[in-house]
């Protein structure tokens, strides 16, 4: 395995959006940063400076700032603009500047190039369509090359697989096969010998309209998020070597138990981009290499970093209904058909989840715990998403009410993993059909004294319902 990726995997990792040649005039190469905010460990940035140094051209790295992004709440833009802020500051070590432009992308994007003349515009890759609607437009109007790069990926989803996979269990083989290839460290970025010639926009310089973009989301109520999650790339760093250095050990035979404090603490950086996963990749291998008794753990990290994580990358690029029962198998779409109108013991209204005004003390804690910390229990979203198929009047107002909950107070809301976990738990997706019953048809049913039997449940219920210890 070498130590830094080769030419040619960059290269893979890269598509060309549009046909246009690059202009007469072009005077810079801009870095349109989006899912992955972050300086190292990023192949859309060094594929950008790349370019920028053979054309000998100034690089520079743009933000848009959109007013409104599905369920979002202010203080995931918060949490975001602080991590921002930061990268602003390494980029300017490195006389890049930032750029931050608030409003409509295509239109934002559209006057920069104005006012810019860039000779090439590069873009993060996301599977989700709006992101690939913005930037397939973005391509049509500007008169330049557009390339996306999928620096999320520790592989590229268009390289692991050119189809909608069935589930872990076709992805898994593939991932195997291509793995090798793309666990090498990006060459680190370096100081950019073209200085910009132009004035840029900061994020100090349009403060005002930063304010007032994130003073018109609705607040959530953490206002301890902050503390919780602090923001930005040098913590999402020491966050990873916090789980290498005291949870990872164990992390195989631990992970699941709602109870314990065994999980990696990773998501929200990962989500926002902070943190790539193939730096957590190649941290964990690091440690297994130091003590082989890790090699179990870090499996299960994989299992879940690389094959799951990817697997929902998979399903959203190659198919746009992962926000839709439509993007269920069909066996599972006809099983809930089927039952939509079972009558339900229980029927709770939104405000009542959101209340965690449930007869379920084990939900009401796995809710409360995502209000309050921003963040569930891995084990306990899929307890959580079940319940609410139960205890709503039909598949189609669960989904709704699940994608609200987890999108509003899940800081990695908004996720093709949050998508395709709730497609799994409620619609059968990358699962397979399972014993019938009424309500659920076929789709894997997990119920209360399951968590009894497998776990402490009465503590992680304590924890967050307030509780008195026993």
């Amino acid at each position: 395995m070498s130590q830094t990726d080769s030419p040619n995997s960059l290269k893979s990792r890269i598509k060309k959006l549009n046909e246009k040649t690059v202009p007469a005039d072009g005077a810079c190469v801009l870095y349109v940063m989006g899912r992955d905010q972050r300086v190292g460990y990023n192949h859309t940035l060094l594929a950008a400076q790349k370019h920028a140094l053979a054309a000998k051209l100034p690089l520079g790295v743009a933000f848009c700032l959109l007013p409104q992004t599905g369920f979002r709440a202010r203080e995931h833009y918060e949490f975001m603009l602080r991590g921002l802020k930061l990268i602003e500051a390494d980029l300017a070590k490195m006389s890049i500047p930032f750029i931050l432009l608030v409003g409509d992308t295509v239109e934002r994007l559209q006057s920069a190039s104005t006012h810019f003349k860039p000779a090439a515009v590069y873009f993060d890759f996301s599977p989700l369509v709006g992101s690939r609607k913005r930037q397939n437009e973005v391509a049509r109007r500007l008169d330049c090359p557009c390339y996306v790069v999928d620096t999320h990926n520790i592989m590229p989803v268009w390289v692991a697989s050119s189809k909608q996979e069935v589930g872990a269990r076709t992805l898994r083989p593939k991932i195997r096969h291509h793995l090798p290839t793309y666990l090498a460290a990006p060459e680190p970025i370096k100081k950019h010998p073209h200085t910009w010639p132009k004035r840029w926009f900061t994020l100090h310089d349009i403060q005002t309209n930063i304010r007032s973009s994130v003073d018109v989301q609705k607040s959530n109520g953490q206002t301890e998020l902050q503390n919780k999650w602090p923001s930005g790339e040098k913590t999402a760093n020491a966050s990873l070597n916090d789980f290498i250095e005291n949870r990872l050990k164990g992390y195989s035979t631990n992970r699941n138990d709602p109870a314990g404090d065994n999980l990696s603490r990773l998501s929200p950086y990962l989500h926002f981009g902070q943190l790539s996963s193939l730096e957590v990749v190649l941290a964990v291998y690091e440690a297994v290499r130091a003590d082989s008794s890790l090699q179990a753990d870090a499996d299960s990290l994989i299992e879940e970093m690389v094959v799951r994580k990817e697997l929902s990358d998979n399903f959203c690029y190659y198919n746009s209904n992962y926000k839709s029962l439509d993007g269920a198998p069909q066996w599972a779409i006809k099983s809930l058909k089927k039952h939509e109108d079972d009558p339900r013991e229980f029927i709770y209204t939104l405000k009542e989840l959101e209340l965690a005004k449930t007869h379920d003390p084990a939900w009401n804690a796995a809710q409360l715990q995502m209000v309050k910390s921003g963040k569930m229990h891995g084990y306990m979203r899929m307890y959580w998403a079940k319940k609410v198929l139960e205890w709503t009047e039909n598949p189609k107002q669960a989904l709704e009410y699940l994608l609200y909950l987890n999108d509003f107070y899940s800081i990695d809301g908004g996720d093709p993993n949050g998508y395709v976990g709730i497609l799994w738990s409620i619609a059968g997706l990358h699962d397979r059909p399972w014993v019938e019953r009424s309500i659920f048809g076929q789709i894997r049913y997990m119920n209360y004294n399951g968590l009894k039997r497998k776990f402490k449940i009465d503590a992680y219920e304590r924890e967050w319902l307030g509780l008195p210890g026993i």
